[in-house]
């Protein structure tokens, strides 16, 4: 519920707005992917600071906190009249949705289970599978139905009067007790576990190297997979598609996470998420590759399965790692950086994305570029093998 929550703070809704928002505000696709990247590097700001807050606050409470100002938020957005409005607005939807609420899901998530963590994390990610499987079809008939800021509002009504609620219902007896302690439930909920990796404090991964060698690949299908998403509107243009039809087919992407995200909870379970890290970019890179070359809509089904089985496998697999890697004391500080970091790429890919598309570089051209970091990604992470299996087995102790 949470996850699905997040969708109004999320790419692929704000995407089918695309259009609507650049004609209100007359921009090009450059303007508004920059002020999208301005608004969400703001908003990733905000959470390395407001993400501890994770550690130190009941699952429920933030989640309801979190929840009403995305409400509130989208009430916002609904009756913006200014360019300043919407970049604020905009800040305020990736903090709120994307950010916060999803580091308070996957985080409770990691903290709450251990031997089963993968498959855990893969499930509550379902809530994004849903919202992407009939979200953007939706919203682009109910915009030219209701206008878009109907829409908004509509959003907004749904979260206070279905989703607070029931988030209220669900959580109202959670494995950690009410109090909110942060210790680790075993999976027959009969006993619990002290928090793991006491010594890794924030302050103190934030001076491990291993920790900014693994961003840069991690950050690569929030930001690749996000532009594909957010320049739609350019995307189908240049290859002669109906918009439509293109939103008809993101049910593909929906499926191919859902499968994508449980297979690689069992995995994740079975082997340990730092060997599966060498594989996660490899679809997205094929599938940067088939946008490329490939021409007839019918290529897109592909595509966007490619896209899907990297996305489903970001959740299970990077969700774990960061436990396998530094425990969970201190996870949700921990988190919130990596996510702060993941909220960034997925801002800087539309934006950089937008001024190369205003410079005469289409996005099918961007696509060569794109297949080839994921590949490099891959093969960084494949040389890293080592190291990963020394600092998960507990061989290699931080520095003093």
């Amino acid at each position: 519920m949470m996850t699905l929550a997040t969708m109004p703070g999320q790419t692929n809704f704000i995407a089918q707005f695309n259009t609507a928002l650049r004609t209100e505000f007359g921009l090009s696709h450059g303007e508004f992917g920059g002020y999208y990247t301005l608004a969400t590097l703001a908003s990733a700001s905000v959470l390395v600071f407001a993400g501890v807050l994770a550690d130190r606050l009941p699952a429920r409470r933030l989640a309801i906190i979190c929840m009403l100002g995305l409400a509130a938020t989208a009430l916002f957005m609904a009756g913006a009249g200014h360019v300043a409005i919407l970049v604020i607005a905009l800040a305020l939807l990736r903090f709120f949705g994307q950010g916060m609420l999803s580091h308070v899901a996957m985080t409770t998530m990691s903290r709450w289970f251990n031997r089963f963590r993968g498959r855990a994390l893969s499930f509550a990610g379902l809530g994004y599978t849903i919202g992407d499987a009939f979200l953007p079809f939706v919203l682009t008939v109910s915009i030219l139905a209701f206008g878009w800021r109907n829409v908004w509002a509509g959003a907004a009504a749904v979260l206070v009067g279905l989703v607070i609620p029931a988030i209220w219902f669900l959580l109202r007896d959670p494995p950690e007790g009410r109090k909110g302690r942060p210790v680790i439930a075993n999976p027959d909920g009969m006993t619990t576990l002290e928090p793991t990796g006491l010594q890794w404090t924030r302050a103190r991964v934030l001076r491990d190297p291993l920790f900014y060698v693994l961003l840069p690949g991690i950050m690569a299908p929030p930001a690749i997979g996000t532009l594909y998403i957010f320049h739609q509107a350019h995307l189908t243009e240049a290859k002669g598609w109906d918009l439509t039809t293109f939103t008809a087919l993101f049910p593909f992407l929906s499926l191919s996470v859902a499968v994508s995200s449980i297979f690689a909870g069992f995995m994740v379970d079975r082997f340990g998420s730092w060997r599966l890290m060498p594989f996660v970019l490899l679809p997205l890179a094929t599938a940067s590759l088939v946008l490329g070359v490939a021409q007839p809509i019918w290529s897109m089904p592909f595509v966007f399965i490619g896209i899907g089985l990297t996305q489903g496998m970001m959740n299970p697999v990077v969700g774990a790692l960061w436990v396998e890697l530094y425990g969970t004391a201190h996870i949700g500080a921990i988190r919130s950086i990596a996510t702060a970091a993941l909220v960034a790429a997925s801002a800087l890919g539309p934006g950089i994305a937008g001024l190369l598309i205003d410079r005469g570089a289409v996005l099918p051209v961007q696509t060569f570029g794109y297949a080839a970091y994921c590949f490099l990604g891959s093969l960084a992470y494949l040389t890293l093998q080592g190291a990963m299996a020394r600092r998960a087995s507990g061989l290699q102790q931080p520095a003093e």
